[in-house]
């Protein structure tokens, strides 16, 4: 039988570089009979194109019916040319606790007589909360709450944690045997590869014929610099949703971010090792059940790593004031270099409508110049 298969998640856990994979190799795929279709349309709130499964998260918004529709005629359309068809966005696993999300798209897939499989990757929840607080600070809604305001004032009530709960949820409504879990940990991907690891799950496997991701994306600042841009994202007429989030933009060339090739390895965390282990007890038994029964390990150990012993961050004004330059400095020459766009920009479109005046002949460009001052 046709199958779709949708990769829902969660956050953090390689999505991006995955969807990068599948994009780059999507020749290659539909000749293994695995599509990675590209949808007729995009979305204001997504950074890049490839989260082709983005329109799931639309069912229950009516102002985006359309997209929901034409998403899944896309979905029809490409199974007439292939058997199995590969869906991704990470904000599956956020939307999809939402009453009604898996009856409607079980509907979708019963329309177009295809089976449904959903493949889903947990990181530990301790990993997970610093790097989302810091991909917040960084990007939109230019988040200026600390790290332990946002995980102690509801900052994770939208996002579920507690696995346990999360996924009988999930197999309630598609089934025990359509999920596929698997564990955010290099230790635990096959061959010691995410790529590997999700094509197994397609029984495919990862040979020379693939292209590789060029580089690596959601790149981690230093501290420092994720403290100078939460104060940044604390000035009242920068948080207008009309600003653009320019300081981002500004850091990422400041330091080079746009060149690197691989993410930097922390020297701290955000918890202290006390502080981590009282956060990682929360979801201990959510976490020992899903184990049991979706990985089947009788002793409960869903994460293989020890807890980081990072030690806490805390600022340091020598090392923070050399940033806070760099920032600046940073900032400066990125509105500079955007101005200087923007100038040759208006030099171009002026020359060209010099241009355009000077091939009108003379009597019309008469007429153009006796019409402006009898409107004047």
């Amino acid at each position: 039988m046709k199958t779709l298969y949708l990769h829902i998640g969660t956050a953090k856990t390689g999505t991006t570089s995955l969807q990068k994979f599948f994009a780059i190799n999507r020749s290659l795929l539909q000749k293994k009979g695995f599509s990675f279709p590209e949808m007729p349309f995009g979305f204001e709130d997504v950074g890049q194109k490839n989260r082709n499964g983005h329109f799931l998260t639309l069912y229950d918004e009516p102002d985006t019916e359309k997209k929901w529709e034409k998403g899944w005629k896309t979905v029809r359309e490409t199974f007439l040319k292939s058997n199995n068809v590969i869906l991704s966005d990470e904000q599956i696993w956020i939307v999809q606790v939402k009453d009604g999300f898996w009856e409607k798209v079980l509907s979708e897939a019963e329309k177009a007589g295809v089976a449904l499989k959903v493949i889903v990757y947990l990181r530990k929840q301790d990993e997970i909360a610093e790097s989302h607080w810091n991909q917040k600070v960084k990007g939109r809604p230019k988040l200026s709450s600390t790290f332990f305001e946002f995980i102690n004032e509801g900052g994770y009530d939208f996002f579920p944690l507690d696995y346990g709960k999360t996924i009988d949820h999930v197999a309630s409504c598609i089934g025990k045997e359509n999920l596929r879990v698997r564990a955010f940990e290099r230790q635990q991907f096959a061959g010691g590869s995410l790529f590997v690891d999700f094509l197994q799950l397609l029984s495919l496997g990862l040979t020379d014929e693939y292209k590789m991701p060029g580089h690596v994306s959601n790149l981690r600042l230093p501290d420092n610099v994720v403290e100078i841009k939460r104060l940044i994202n604390q000035v009242q007429s920068y948080q207008k949703e009309s600003i653009p989030n320019f300081y981002w933009d500004a850091i990422r060339q400041a330091y080079g971010l746009g060149t690197m090739k691989e993410i930097p390895v922390a020297q701290k965390g955000m918890f202290s090792p006390e502080e981590r282990a009282q956060y990682l007890d929360r979801f201990a038994e959510g976490n020992a059940h899903v184990a049991k029964e979706y990985l089947g390990r009788k002793d409960g150990t869903l994460f293989f790593g020890e807890a980081s012993t990072l030690p806490k961050w805390e600022p340091d004004e020598t090392e923070m004031l050399k940033d806070m330059v760099r920032v600046f400095a940073g900032a400066d020459t990125y509105l500079f270099a955007r101005q200087e766009e923007l100038a040759a920009k208006l030099e171009e479109a002026n020359r060209k409508l010099e241009e355009i005046y000077n091939s009108f002949p003379y009597r019309v460009v008469r007429k153009m110049h006796r019409g402006k001052r009898e409107d004047g």
